[in-house]
């Protein structure tokens, strides 16, 4: 079933006709702000203009129900848990997501234990935020493709791969014409089993910054928009070589 399809369902489940989601944006980017409006607009979501400095300056919400904090997780990844416990006292009925471009599983599980309610990419299309943001408001959780698909793998040894081994991958990527490094190669396998950039850094012994750098390059060789894209484009090749 689409999404599309899901949201369509559970609003035939709610016959009334309910009020439009006051949306909080918690985030310093003003661009990030503009650009949740242009995005929402037209919907059933009225966006916040202001900019949130402090949860506890927000006036009274009559019905938290309909209250949608939106969280910036690239500026705010470090705060975010504190944020999301913050609105929580102030706001408890009130739905939390937080966006990115990628997320990390540790920083996750730390948010959702925090009291968020979903998580979206800042790159998906517009029709699929759009589509997350009403399943989460009718109570439903959201959570990023590469997460579902990790946890839905058997648990695999993220041993290093051996210097021989990871030179036949990169040989093996390369058949499309794609030339990855070694390096790429090592940690697009990472990516296809789900692995998180902190522990990709902890077995190839490097920074989480280098490993980041290394995965924008990874996304832009093998054209995909987002980590998970880039397992499947990875999970294909590899069965499509395999059989050849």
């Amino acid at each position: 079933m689409s999404l599309h399809s899901l949201v369509e369902d559970r609003r035939i489940l709610h016959l009334e006709e309910k009020p439009r989601t006051t949306v909080f944006p918690i985030c310093s980017n003003p661009l990030l702000r503009i650009g949740l409006e242009t995005v929402l607009s037209g919907g059933g979501f009225n966006v916040w203009h202001d900019a949130i400095e402090d949860v506890s300056s927000l006036p009274e919400v009559q019905d938290e129900r309909h209250a949608l904090f939106l969280i910036d997780g690239e500026s705010h990844s470090d705060a975010a848990v504190g944020t999301i416990h913050r609105i929580r006292t102030r706001f408890p009925d009130a739905r939390i997501v937080i966006l990115a471009e990628m997320f990390e599983a540790d920083a996750i599980s730390a948010a959702w234990k925090a009291g968020a309610h979903g998580f979206c990419l800042t790159n998906s299309q517009r029709e699929i935020l759009v589509g997350s943001l009403e399943l989460v408001m009718l109570g439903e959780t959201v959570l990023p493709s590469a997460v579902v698909l990790s946890m839905t793998r058997p648990h695999v040894d993220h041993a290093a791969p051996s210097p021989a081994e990871s030179a036949g991958r990169c040989e093996t990527y390369r058949l499309s014409g794609r030339k990855l490094s070694v390096r790429e190669a090592q940690i697009l396998e990472y990516l296809r089993e789900g692995a998180p950039n902190k522990v990709i850094a902890r077995q190839l012994n490097l920074s989480e910054s280098t490993v980041k750098v290394h995965v924008k390059a990874i996304l832009k060789k093998v054209g995909a928009c987002n980590r998970t894209q880039a397992a499947l484009w990875a999970t294909r090749h590899v069965s499509t070589d395999a059989e050849v």
